[in-house]
């Protein structure tokens, strides 16, 4: 079985797929993602969204795909509003500009979005081309898309370097439907694979990777994402994807499953667990440029930082002196370079 179809049928069947059957975000969950962890998050996005609001007049479409429970999204209209209440007037022109949306395929994060949106007048898409198409969408308008931990979701595949060149990684099962005692297998030579791989690398760096790395590729967010980028280049706009991933090759095996917010052997989590890898953001900025796009692509902790996330936690602490240690211990765990600070990254496409 490739790898790709593996983690498809488990996360994302209809009946039984772990991403349509289960809320996993959360301390009592799987996982807990940044906004979850500290409200400074969703504040400096806000006030970075406001500042690039301000060079145009055009209607706006901002919408996060794969918003968990609503709490980036929340906290980032949550400080629009405030700020518009305060009569700030690039609050106020944002609010009377824009529409907002949610592009969500699990039912169940969806009830608890709605539920924390309330207050908000939000649209909710099944999918980025139903947002498109959208009846409420002004065909003029452009488009600021918000994603924190979507890309990592897209199924891979893995290619590994032999002496025969690149081939790919696949999953052999003794009982396939249930799937009984797995383990990785190599296909058999085939030189479309090994071409493929040069494709997608370049034929210096496909060369100069030793015998043994692994190559990964998803072709499902590469198309996601081009689609993106495409929809940007004609609506204008700009999209802001932050996730775990790397800035170049380091050809290793990023394959893992976590249960309980803790990793486990990637074949005791098949069932009833989060499949991910980190994100290939050298590929997603390849595609950025090849749509005409401007990019940039920074740390997690260079971006809050720069944003004026310490200022605000300094603010925080002031105004709840009580929760002065929890403040900071939230904040550390977002930009320590040994925590999420350097491992998540912020890629930022724009025309």
């Amino acid at each position: 079985m490739k790898i790709s179809e593996l983690i498809n049928q488990q996360l994302f069947s209809e009946n039984s797929g772990y991403y349509k059957t289960k809320n996993p975000i959360g301390k009592s969950a799987d996982f807990i993602t940044a906004p979850e962890i500290s409200q400074i998050f969703g504040e400096v996005v806000a006030s970075y969204l406001l500042e690039i609001s301000k060079s145009t007049t055009s209607k706006i479409s901002l919408v996060e795909m794969g918003a968990g429970r609503g709490i980036w999204f929340r906290d980032i209209l949550k400080t629009i509003n405030f700020l518009a209440q305060k009569k700030i007037s690039i609050a106020q022109k944002f609010i009377e500009k824009s529409t907002f949306h949610i592009i969500e395929i699990n039912p169940h994060l969806k009830a608890i979005q709605q539920q924390n949106l309330g207050d908000y007048k939000v649209f909710w898409h099944d999918n980025f081309e139903n947002f498109k198409s959208a009846s409420e969408l002004d065909l003029g308008g452009e488009i600021y898309f918000l994603s924190n931990e979507l890309l990592d979701c897209f199924a891979i595949d893995q290619f590994v370097k032999t002496k025969d060149g690149w081939q790919e990684r696949l999953i052999n099962f003794s009982d396939k439907q249930n799937l009984s005692e797995p383990q990785f297998v190599i296909r058999n030579t085939d030189k479309l694979i090994h071409t493929f791989v040069e494709s997608q690398l370049g034929k210096d760096l496909s060369e100069s990777a030793p015998f043994g790395a692994i190559y990964e590729y998803s072709k499902s967010a590469q198309t996601f994402i081009s689609k993106l980028f495409e929809a940007i280049n004609h609506r204008g706009g700009l999209a802001i994807n932050i996730d775990y991933g790397y800035f170049s090759y380091d050809f290793a095996n990023t394959l893992q499953t976590v249960r309980n917010h803790q990793k486990i052997p990637f074949f005791e989590g098949l069932k009833n667990a989060d499949i991910t890898a980190l994100v290939d953001f050298v590929a997603v900025d390849k595609i950025a440029k090849a749509h005409n796009l401007n990019s940039s692509l920074i740390s997690q902790n260079q971006f809050l930082l720069e944003l004026g996330a310490k200022e605000r936690l300094e603010n925080l602490a002031q105004l709840n002196p009580a929760k002065n240690d929890e403040l900071r211990s939230a904040f550390h765990r977002l930009v320590d370079p040994e925590q999420m600070g350097d491992l998540f990254k912020v890629h930022i496409a724009w025309r």
